[in-house]
C-alpha cells in the first residue's frame, strides 16, 4: 500500500512541476501577445502616410494566432488538473485512508465554486485580439479594394472565430472525459 502512496504522490509532485511551468510559459506568451500587438499597432499607426492600412491585419493576426498557442497551454494544464483529481488523488486518497470529508487540491479546483473567475483570463485574451481587430478591420476599407479587402475580412472573421472556438475545446474535451469515467 505504501508503494502505491509513493508511486501517486511523486505522480503528483512531477505532474504539478509541469502545469506550472505550463502556466509560466503561458504567462510569457501572453506578455509577449501584448508587447508585439500594441507594439505592432503603435508603429502601423504612426506611419499610416507611408505604409498601406492594410498592415493592421498583422498584429490582428498575431494576437488571433497567440490566443491559439495560449489556448494550448491552458488545455494541458486543464488535461493535467483532471488526470491529477481523477486518477492520482484517488490513489493517494486510497493509500493513506484519507476520510472523504477531507478534499485534496485538484478535487477543489475542479469544483464550480474555484472556477468562478476563471473566464476573466478567456475575457483579457479575446479582449486584446478585439482590440487589434478593430483597426485592422478599419484598414481593410481605408481604402476600400473589393476583392482584397473582402477575402481579408473573410480570413480574420473566421480565425477569429476559430480563436473563440478554440476556447471551447477543453471543457468540451474533459466534459467527455468525466462521461466516459463514470461509465
Amino acid at each position: 500500500m505504501a508503494d502505491q502512496y509513493h508511486v501517486a504522490w511523486d505522480l503528483l509532485v512531477e505532474l504539478r512541476k509541469e502545469a506550472l511551468e505550463n502556466q509560466k510559459i503561458r504567462a510569457q506568451i501572453v506578455g509577449v501577445k501584448i508587447t508585439f500587438v500594441s507594439v505592432g499597432i503603435g508603429l502601423i499607426a504612426s506611419n499610416q502616410d507611408k505604409i498601406p492600412a492594410r498592415l493592421f491585419m498583422i498584429p490582428a493576426l498575431a494576437a488571433i494566432f497567440f490566443d491559439f498557442l495560449i489556448a494550448s497551454y491552458s488545455f494541458s494544464s486543464k488535461r493535467i488538473g483532471h488526470y491529477c483529481r481523477h486518477h492520482v488523488e484517488n490513489r493517494i486518497r486510497a493509500a493513506c485512508d484519507l476520510p472523504e470529508s477531507l478534499m485534496l487540491w485538484y478535487e477543489f479546483l475542479g469544483r464550480r465554486e474555484a472556477r468562478r473567475f476563471a473566464y476573466l483570463s478567456f475575457l483579457g485574451n479575446i479582449g486584446l485580439t478585439v482590440v487589434a481587430l478593430v483597426p485592422a478591420v478599419i484598414g481593410l476599407f481605408r481604402p476600400f479594394h473589393p476583392l482584397v479587402s473582402v477575402l481579408l475580412l473573410e480570413v480574420l472573421v473566421g480565425l477569429f472565430a476559430f480563436d473563440m472556438w478554440s476556447y471551447s475545446i477543453p471543457t468540451a474535451f474533459l466534459a467527455e472525459l468525466e462521461k466516459k469515467e463514470k461509465v
